[in-house]
């Protein structure tokens, strides 16, 4: 008995995931903004740009860096969780694995740019920050796409709700996968922060209402038979 309160608990642990990812993500661009001593618009950036950002706010890297590794962390906790709690497919699970790691892909990446700013190669420096920005950006987002088309269709079948969360996840997954255009066209990074807030307010929802089964239809009753006198059978 012990063993099945563990378990059940370890289950219902899986919604704070998904809203801690998003405090850890709008923190960490807190974080950041307070503690950087320039501004640095990534896609366009070039090796003096990322050197002179990444050599002066060394602090305001490493302290964004780490809180998006734990949000990373919660969002695998999060994507895990919910697939077991609805029965998804390992389509699920993998979405999971994919947004996390590209998360989490691109925090390190972060944090080895900050080490690396003064002594690296100019070639070296863009193609890191490039390969963070695809990592963080389009590749993160298309595995929340996934998780968001798999996990809503999956509850959806099961049953659970509430509809319209779950009628969202399906609809804003596609656009999800818009953000992919930006790795060929960097300009439209600029469009990543409406698909963020999207997923976000999906995750919110479902980690707060943890996706509850609908009370099911009872059969109506069977109605009284009557024989041709007007006698109700027994």
């Amino acid at each position: 008995m012990a063993g099945t309160g563990i378990a059940t608990e370890g289950r219902r642990g899986w919604r704070l995931g998904g809203p801690g990812f998003v405090v850890g993500f709008v923190a960490s661009l807190v974080a950041g903004a307070v503690l950087a001593r320039s501004s640095l618009y990534l896609p366009g950036a070039g090796a003096a740009e990322l050197r002179v950002y990444y050599g002066a706010s060394g602090l305001a890297v490493v302290v964004a860096a780490l809180l998006q590794l734990l949000a990373a962390a919660g969002l695998l906790w999060f994507g895990l969780g919910l697939s077991s709690a609805v029965g998804a497919d390992r389509r699920a699970r993998y979405a999971s694995w994919l947004a996390a790691a590209a998360f989490a892909g691109s925090a390190v990446l972060s944090l080895a740019l900050a080490g690396l700013a003064h002594g690296a190669g100019e070639g070296t420096l863009v193609a890191s920050a490039r390969l963070a920005l695809a990592l963080g950006g389009p590749l993160h987002l298309a595995g929340l796409a996934g998780l968001l088309r798999y996990g809503s269709r999956t509850a959806q079948d099961a049953g659970r709700g509430p509809r319209w969360v779950l009628r969202f996840g399906t609809l804003v997954a596609p656009l999800l996968l818009l953000s992919l255009v930006s790795l060929a066209l960097p300009a439209a990074t600029r469009v990543e922060p409406l698909w963020r807030l999207l997923a976000a307010v999906w995750l919110v929802t479902v980690g707060v209402t943890g996706l509850p089964r609908g009370e099911r239809e009872l059969p109506p009753a069977p109605r009284p038979a009557y024989n041709s006198s007007g006698e109700r059978h027994s």
